[in-house]
């Protein structure tokens, strides 16, 4: 552009602007125009009194959880059986909460990062010996950490024990949600 006068130097530049201006809030008036639906409890139960089926799907990794919110699938399970799929062992007996924990990252940026306008209920399942205590605390601390670090918008516990049930109500009354 050397060869350009100023007066022409100064007209491209206030074109290109002029131009990367358009271009930006043309993308941005897109994204506003792009409803974002969130599947919640609410949207599910909604969806169950219409008498509509309600999709679950388990995924582990990130391609796989862009994928299945491209699908459009409603709720994402991130399973303890990761431990046999994804890490070969011949249980989920293993898996720790720190491993649940790395793959519901992994599927939370899968989900956030798909480019769909949908984005499915994600539940993270707590592994084998995270929940089944007689102190409660424990249950509550490991499902804040699956909600605060591994990104999930519900726990998953198993187990239809009296016991059981008063673990996830502990978690109820601490504020989560849980997913049977």
């Amino acid at each position: 552009m050397s060869f350009l006068n100023t007066a022409t130097k100064g007209s491209i530049s206030t074109i290109l602007w002029k131009k990367t201006r358009f271009v930006s809030s043309t993308i941005v008036q897109q994204q506003q125009k792009r409803s974002f639906a969130k599947v919640s409890s609410l949207s599910l139960a909604s969806k169950k009194r219409r008498g509509h089926k309600i999709s679950v799907v388990t995924a582990y990794d990130y391609p796989s959880a862009i994928q299945v919110t491209r699908a459009g699938i409603d709720v994402i399970l991130v399973g303890d059986s990761a431990a046999m799929v994804e890490l070969g062992f011949e249980t989920t007996q293993p898996m720790s909460v720190d491993q649940m924990l790395h793959h519901s990252q992994s599927v939370k940026r899968g989900i956030e990062q798909s480019g769909s306008s949908h984005s499915p209920l994600l539940v993270g399942d707590m592994p084998f010996g995270s929940y089944e205590f007689e102190d409660t605390d424990v249950a509550l601390r490991n499902a804040y950490r699956f909600v605060k670090e591994g990104g999930v918008d519900a726990v998953k516990l198993e187990g239809g024990t009296a016991p059981r049930a008063k673990t996830a109500q502990k978690i109820v009354e601490g504020g989560g949600k849980l997913f049977f």
